[in-house]
């Protein structure tokens, strides 16, 4: 269905180089490298930007791209949230919410593509990027949490301290009411009469 120049394209390189990144950026954090693994960190935000900008800019979009940006987005937010609910004190709640929102409609990848055969679209709404945007300001949140020993992060942890049940509360909100507007679309792709990723 996807043709192999269309992976090679600059923008979905930048994309799958996002998937690349996460075992390393997590060996980088269990070994104390804090440093290296914050440049890592950094790079993947940066990449889900780049890839994006650089597809409207080279004039290189593609529906594989549009596939693989949210994909990988889920696949990096799980990974992450996942290891600091290990090493940190993500709450076990929050993390329900976030692992059933994404791997539902991660599910909705090999049931259009392998079992009905069905192309399928993406249509990215604004809620939802609202969401995923939050969830890496919290995952940037818990990273300095993880290393709150630094210097460097003595003044800015009490404020994350004070933010983080807030913006925990609001990104579960989002998460929720995505999660139910997307169940009867589930039932509708599941049906075949769907073929709507987002």
């Amino acid at each position: 269905m996807f043709q192999l120049k269309t992976l090679l394209l600059i923008p979905n390189l930048i994309t799958l180089s996002r998937l690349i990144l996460i075992f390393p950026t997590l060996l980088l954090l269990t070994f104390n490298s804090w440093y290296f693994a914050f440049s890592s960190i950094m790079l993947l935000f940066l990449t889900d930007f780049l890839d994006g900008f650089l597809a409207r800019k080279l004039g290189q979009t593609s529906e594989l791209g549009a596939i693989l940006d949210p994909i990988i987005d889920k696949i990096v937010v799980l990974s992450f949230f996942t290891y600091f609910y290990f090493m940190t004190d993500v709450p076990i709640w929050y993390l329900l919410i976030v692992f059933v929102r994404d791997t539902s409609q991660l599910s909705v990848v090999p049931i259009l593509l392998l079992w009905k055969k069905i192309p399928f679209q993406v249509k990215p709404k604004l809620l939802p990027k609202w969401g995923t945007a939050l969830n890496f300001i919290l995952l940037g949140f818990y990273f300095i949490k993880f290393q709150r020993a630094l210097p460097e992060f003595e003044q800015i942890y009490p404020i994350i301290q004070f933010i983080e049940l807030p913006l925990l509360l609001v990104s579960a909100m989002i998460e929720i009411y995505i999660l139910l507007t997307f169940f009867p679309r589930y039932i509708q792709i599941f049906e075949g009469t769907h073929d709507t990723f987002e």
